[in-house]
């Protein structure tokens, strides 16, 4: 159910009429130039908020040289992952790459995986090492103001926590760290670093 734009009479759905049945007003073309103003000014304000987003999206990822840095820091533990991460109790090297494949053609069973805990917990590291980067890296695309910083600061501290906590569980299992791993902590350092120099740089 529809009303008339003047006089505010109900009109059925069904109605097809140009005008209405009470007044005469035509329904099509009445008070046109300010709904076609009020239409405008909508979309104008909707434009505005994207291209603020994007704007705020551009300046924390490509705004300067230490934010491409940054940017692109945030997705090397994947590559680092990708190199011997760590070394399983019978000395063989675990990288992602090589526990994906094994997964796939079958020289990795998940029964070997949860049967060996210097296999387990290694990859629950990695695994982590991708889950707690997705939101680290979304709320980084956002950091313009201190409370984007405030948000990326509580991220990373759960972050580190995690990986210290997979760090301890990789030694309890019986595996060691590799060069792969410390590359990733390295990273994570120099990426905590940057994120408060470009709050610094972009809130003074």
């Amino acid at each position: 159910m529809s009303n008339c734009p003047k006089c505010n009479e109900k009109l059925s759905p069904l109605y097809m009429k140009q005008n209405c049945p009470k007044c005469g007003t035509n329904l099509v073309y009445y008070d046109l130039d300010n709904r076609l103003k009020a239409d405008h000014e909508k979309a104008m304000k909707e434009q505005e908020a994207v291209d603020k987003v994007l704007n705020n999206i551009k300046t924390s990822a490509f705004g300067g040289p230490l934010q491409i840095i940054r940017f692109v820091l945030m997705f090397s533990p994947l590559a680092w992952m990708c190199l011997p991460t760590f070394k399983s109790s019978d000395g063989t090297n675990i990288t992602l790459i090589g526990v994906i494949m094994g997964i796939i053609n079958g020289s990795l069973s998940l029964d070997t995986i949860f049967a060996d805990k210097s296999y387990l917990f290694p990859i629950i590291t990695m695994a982590c090492v991708i889950i707690f980067s997705i939101p680290v890296i979304i709320s980084t695309l956002f950091s313009i103001g201190e409370k984007s910083y405030k948000r990326i600061k509580i991220f990373k501290y759960i972050y580190g926590f995690v990986l210290l906590i997979c760090l301890a569980l990789c030694y309890w299992g019986g595996s060691n760290i590799s060069y792969g791993f410390i590359l990733i902590v390295v990273t994570f350092g120099i990426v905590n670093t940057l994120h408060k120099k470009i709050n610094d740089k972009l809130n003074k």
